[in-house]
């Protein structure tokens, strides 16, 4: 009988040490639970970025072409046949310089006359200068602006406003999202604009 108790000491022993380590080592739940958690927290840090690259790239696009538009009122005297040209090779340097990457593609266009295009690294003229001296009242976004007709510069706009004078500049940079464009990525572009009325 004693040998019956001592075993069933021993059985119950060893049974509560088993449920005590069952219990307290909980080592291994940490690996499990890190191996679970960490694939889903690599997507979300991935998307985080991918979405952190695409903004950070859109506000240098979006900067380059408001310093563009800032030269262009700055000098709104040059806005007109003889200037014109020169105004639009300047403001495409600037886009040019601050164009790092060069995969920018921008358009400048004075008042419907001198136009400069800049895609990579070349600056092309082209454009009638002759039609910047009148003024205009152009509709439209500055991608598909519609210029109308020439118009004296003391005439209303059938809009109520005045007829005038403008600068219009439109850029785009190609971007690859690593997961989804965010409906902010167009045909695997970025693309910002600008009007300037000059006068």
């Amino acid at each position: 009988m004693n040998f019956i108790r001592i075993y069933v000491e021993r059985a119950m022993s060893m049974y509560a040490r088993l449920k005590q380590f069952v219990c307290k080592d909980r080592d291994g739940n940490a690996a499990i639970e890190f191996a679970l958690i960490a694939p889903i927290l690599v997507i979300i840090l991935a998307g985080s970025t991918d979405l952190g690259l695409l903004i950070f790239s859109r506000f240098q696009l979006e900067a380059t072409i408001s310093n563009s538009a800032s030269y262009a009122m700055v000098h709104a005297d040059q806005v007109d046949s003889k200037s014109g040209e020169d105004l639009a090779t300047k403001i495409a340097t600037i886009i040019a310089s601050e164009d790092a990457s060069g995969e920018a593609i921008a358009s400048i266009v004075i008042n419907n006359g001198a136009k400069a295009s800049y895609a990579g690294n070349r600056i092309k003229l082209g454009g009638a200068a002759s039609q910047a001296n009148a003024c205009y009242c152009p509709t439209g976004t500055a991608s598909s602006l519609n210029w109308g007709s020439q118009r004296p510069c003391s005439n209303a706009c059938p809009d109520g406003g005045p007829a005038g004078k403008y600068v219009t500049v439109t850029a785009k940079r190609t971007y690859t999202p690593l997961f989804s464009s965010y409906g902010f990525v167009k045909d695997g572009f970025i693309y910002a604009s600008a009007i300037v009325q000059t006068q």
